[in-house]
């Protein structure tokens, strides 16, 4: 069935994307009622409707007709993007789109796109901010950060694993002290993202002790967490990579096994993307730059 469908799928393609059989037509240098005859077809042979037709020229797409068309575009967007790539011959060119965490994306992977851009001026990088789920086909992403080994859907390579340091600043250490287990800090003010996984539900549940007590200093990320900690709104743990030795206003609180909150980073893509040879090529350009 499907040598029969692809040929017709490059015109309904046309369709849903002008949204006009005329401007469809247009663009395929064909009459209007090829166009007609050929999405006939391919509904007769998917034994679908996929468009509602309110007039001769008036149309919209049924539940079908928007899933085919967006998977539609999606594959005709990728081949043509596939396709160029063979034609130029480089992976080191063009642009492609990099998701991560805020914190992630400003201190570790914008030094890397910096880096890669000197070398390879043809290529852009563009960085976004991950949402609460990483879509990658809505959200148009090419390769992202993940915490944790994706599912099955997803192709990865390891990146490192993010250590925590647990840290306050000098202001409120000298006014409320430094606590030196997890039954004193449960008393202390705590900062933490207000999304996310919670570090000090995971620390202090397994000491018997009643995480909703807590008393919290709710953020958006953790470079906000950072923030909160320096101007003494709490103790927060923070990321290896966003704390900086020469910070001499900051009080490392040892003593604390923090190996629990350790947090494994990867580099996903779509597992039906890990062949296309600018993923593949850029996928390990990242794995090599963040791993030093």
């Amino acid at each position: 069935m499907i040598n029969k469908l692809l040929p017709l799928l490059k015109y309904f393609h046309a369709l849903a994307e002008t949204g006009s059989f005329t401007k469809a037509a247009e663009q395929l240098c064909i009459s209007q009622s090829t166009v007609s005859i050929q999405i006939r077809k391919l509904e007769h042979t998917l034994g679908v409707k996929l468009l509602d037709r309110k007039s001769k020229h008036q149309f919209a797409l049924t539940k079908e007709g928007e899933a085919l068309a967006k998977e539609a575009s999606y594959s005709f967007d990728r081949l043509a993007a596939l396709l160029d790539g063979i034609q130029s011959g480089s992976s080191t060119s063009g642009e492609i789109t990099l998701s991560s965490s805020t914190s992630i994306g400003t201190k570790l992977l914008l030094p890397a796109i910096a880096k890669l851009k000197r070398s390879y001026p043809q290529l852009t990088i563009h960085l976004q901010e991950t949402a609460d789920k990483k879509l990658f086909f809505e959200d148009k992403i090419d390769i992202a950060t993940n915490y944790g080994a994706p599912g099955w859907g997803f192709y990865s390579i390891y990146l490192k694993t993010i250590g925590k340091r647990m840290v306050a600043s000098s202001y409120y250490t000298e006014q409320f002290g430094i606590p030196t287990d997890l039954q004193q800090i449960s008393h202390h003010q705590l900062v933490m993202q207000a999304k996310g996984k919670n570090e000090w539900h995971t620390l202090l549940s397994k000491s018997n002790l009643d995480v909703a007590l807590l008393n919290t200093q709710l953020v958006s990320s953790n470079l906000a967490k950072l923030e909160a900690v320096k101007l003494g709104l709490g103790i927060g743990i923070i990321p290896d990579y966003l704390l900086d030795d020469s910070e001499d206003n900051l009080v490392n609180i040892s003593g604390i096994d923090l190996t629990p909150v350790a947090e494994e980073l990867y580099l996903i893509c779509e597992k039906r993307r890990q062949y296309e040879s600018k993923i593949k090529w850029l996928m390990t350009e990242l794995a090599q730059a963040l791993k030093v």
